[in-house]
């Protein structure tokens, strides 16, 4: 007798009810795997979506950038923006949005899933730099990419998701407990056999798939990649962006990344976790306005 998991495996790599990879995001893999990133190949790829060329111009006016004078072309936005993150930001946006269902009637506020992601995005990119862990790839799109298969299991099956999340928000369990309850499965499963199937970077199936339990993440580049994204979603969680889950942080609360983080970062050995948080409190109203600025 097949197994749950194996069922929904099987729906997922078969792409039953679910999306196919966007254009726009099968263009940025090409050229990302190509190794061909300019201006030249990236600004034609972002003008096909319209919305989604506002959207990078958003994030190039945003405070975290500090321009003073508003960015009005995208040639200039991506010159800001650097061209490996705004590839990243560019797949990572065009995913979600493949996924999302604007004005869609559920129970779920989906608007807040989408606060999230855009938090977390913006925190791992933020960590990356303070940190000085020098991660090479986009943490912005891994940060975006993360909770993916949350979206998956509600295209899956709207119910089973929406008890998941009734659990989680109201009987005080997290959201993978939740799901495998209800599913037998989880969202990191979901997540890394979606972005198997629509051939995503390893890095996006790595952290997709592991990011709540990084100790099964063997390569330091890809363990490096879940811990900077599982602690910008622990971040964004305590600082109440949060998505299916209401437990607060207690002061002796650290999570596992941070000791996994250490490994690479000379700033994380020098100094305590809860006065590293105290220090970030100054970037939490840029973050807050970039999520304004990017609503779906």
């Amino acid at each position: 007798m097949e197994s749950k998991a194996q069922f929904y495996k099987t729906q997922i790599q078969s792409l039953v009810g679910l999306p196919t990879l966007p254009t726009i995001a099968i263009e940025i893999q090409n050229i990302m795997r190509e190794d061909k990133l300019s201006v030249v190949q990236t600004v034609p790829i972002i003008e096909q979506d319209p919305s989604l060329a506002m959207k990078i111009l958003k994030v190039a006016n945003s405070a975290y950038y500090g321009m003073k004078r508003k960015v009005n072309s995208l040639r200039q936005a991506v010159v800001i923006i650097g061209m490996r993150e705004l590839a990243g930001i560019v797949l990572g946006f065009s995913v979600l949005k493949s996924m999302s269902r604007p004005g869609e009637k559920s129970s779920i506020d989906w608007g807040k899933f989408w606060e999230h992601s855009v938090a977390v995005g913006h925190i791992a990119e933020l960590l990356n730099d303070e940190l000085g862990t020098h991660f090479k790839e986009s943490t912005y799109s891994l940060g975006l990419l993360h909770d993916i298969g949350q979206l998956v299991l509600f295209r899956l099956d709207p119910l089973k998701f929406e008890e998941a999340h009734s659990l989680s928000l109201n009987e005080g369990m997290s959201m993978i407990q939740a799901e495998a309850r209800t599913f037998g499965i989880t969202h990191q499963q979901a997540g890394q056999w979606i972005s198997e199937r629509w051939g995503l970077s390893e890095y996006v199936q790595t952290v997709n798939g592991n990011h709540h339990n990084l100790s099964s993440i063997t390569d330091g580049e890809l363990r490096l990649a879940g811990s900077l994204v599982q602690l910008a979603n622990y971040i964004a969680n305590s600082i109440r962006m949060n998505f299916g889950y209401r437990r607060l942080r207690t002061e002796d609360d650290i999570p596992e990344a941070w000791e996994m983080i250490q490994v690479r970062s000379m700033r994380a050995q020098e100094i305590e976790f809860n006065d590293f948080l105290l220090d970030l409190e100054e970037h939490w109203q840029a973050v807050r306005d970039m999520v304004k600025l990017l609503n779906m």
